[in-house]
């Protein structure tokens, strides 16, 4: 996890980096939408030709397989960058209101809520996840025409650097991300530079940390952090399939999974025969309950609520989806799941707020600017008030809002005559 420890004992300056990224960052939020989504298909490309070479150094750096790598971190990357060629277009397109559901008295103004670019983007990366978690984050960033300073986790700096040769191979800017040493230092110091928004994954310590430097700067920041998550096993349960998934959610990255099963939760009657089937790795935290009441109130100790699991009959799990505290929950299933590129992914309490990823994280990452245009020559608001206005706008909101047909018809007389008994003053 990234972690800001201890101050600095010597000053470290990243403004150079942040100019620079602010400087490409002007000049790539100018370029149509098209032509950025051009440069992040050909980085989808370039990394699938560069997958081995980058697998290795991700191997390296975490002492996984490269298989493990491949499959985890740079497959769901690549589909990431699709997602975002396929509907960043739809996702950030300016929506414009007409005549329908505007209020009467608006008159001729029409109306489009743009999407525009929020500017420098901080990302404090994790160690656990050093390509796939903060890769995500900067291919959306730029891809809503943002610069990215990208601070690695502890150790992930040949990663970053790596992937970073992979987009300027694809024809990026090298200096739209700027990678900065994986140093608690380089955190504090990029929060000095005062970016637009900071996406920070770690620990609820680190949160803590980021979070009260953020806010002294009113720094917009959405926080992912610690996740402590619960699996319930329901009664009709496949405990073969059950076991699996425990097995490969607590050994996939050797555990240091943030969604992996901390806490599971099973009913009494299947307690001994799950725990058989999972093994020695049954230690972590089984607890035996005596039903769904039970496992939520014990669940809901639990200050974290990233992620949970349920397995059983899918109406049961479904039902039970609804009462658990989560930012995503899974269904016969754990982990592989939320790395849909579609979906959104964040936790609750003290596991963050706010999301990245899907259209929800790409949104968060642009700035709303509502333009309206006024057409036509009536412009009551600037006329000068007359006495008979305030039986106007009580007419008008009996007219508009009142309780039945009869109060809304009675209304409408009344509007009329206070509207021709303006006119004639």
């Amino acid at each position: 996890m990234a972690v800001l420890l201890q101050r600095p004992t010597f000053p470290l300056d990243v403004s150079r980096e942040a100019a620079a990224a602010r400087e490409s960052q002007a000049d790539w939020s100018a370029r149509p939408l098209e032509e950025r989504l051009r440069i992040l298909r050909s980085i989808r490309h370039r990394l699938s030709e560069k997958a081995g070479d980058l697998a290795r150094i991700v191997a390296g750096q975490t002492g996984r397989s490269e298989t493990e790598v491949l499959s985890s971190e740079i497959l769901p990357l690549a589909d990431a960058c699709r997602f975002l060629e396929r509907e960043a277009p739809r996702i950030l397109a300016t929506r414009r209101f007409g005549s329908e559901g505007k209020p009467a008295w608006l008159g001729k103004v029409d109306f489009e809520v743009r999407r525009e670019p929020l500017g420098l983007v901080l990302i404090l990366a994790p160690s656990n996840y050093p390509l796939f978690l903060p890769a995500v984050q900067a291919m959306q960033a730029i891809a809503a025409g943002n610069g990215v300073l990208w601070k690695p986790g502890r150790g992930g700096f040949a990663t970053a650097m790596a992937f970073l040769d992979i987009a300027a191979l694809a024809g990026l800017e090298w200096q739209l991300i700027q990678v900065l040493p994986d140093t608690p230092e380089a955190g504090r110091a990029a929060l000095a530079v005062n970016p637009e928004k900071v996406l920070l994954t770690g620990s609820a310590a680190t949160g803590r940390e980021v979070l009260a430097e953020a806010g002294r700067r009113l720094l917009p920041t959405t926080a992912e952090l610690s996740g402590c998550d619960a699996l319930f096993v329901l009664p009709g349960a496949d405990l073969e399939r059950t076991a699996k998934a425990i097995r490969f959610g607590l050994t996939l990255n050797s555990g240091k999974t943030c969604i992996a099963p901390r806490r599971v939760f099973v009913q009494k009657e299947l307690y001994p025969e799950l725990k058989r089937r999972v093994g020695e790795l049954a230690d972590i935290s089984f607890t035996a309950v005596g039903d769904v009441e039970e496992a939520l109130a014990a669940a809901a100790r639990s200050p974290y609520a990233l992620g949970a699991s349920i397995f059983g009959p899918e109406e049961d799990a479904l039902a039970l989806a609804s009462r658990v505290r989560a930012g995503v929950v899974t269904i016969n299933d754990l982990i592989v799941p939320t790395a849909d590129p579609r979906l959104p992914f964040g936790g609750r309490g003290e596991s963050g707020y706010g999301v990245t990823r899907g259209a929800e994280g790409l949104l968060d990452l642009t700035a709303v600017k509502v333009v309206s245009v006024r057409q036509g020559r009536w412009l009551p608001h600037l006329e000068d008030r007359q006495p008979g206005d305030g039986e106007l706008f009580r007419a008008w909101l009996a007219a508009a809002h009142g309780d039945g047909l009869v109060a809304r018809a009675r209304g409408a007389a009344r509007l009329v005559k206070a509207m021709i008994q303006r006119g004639r003053s």
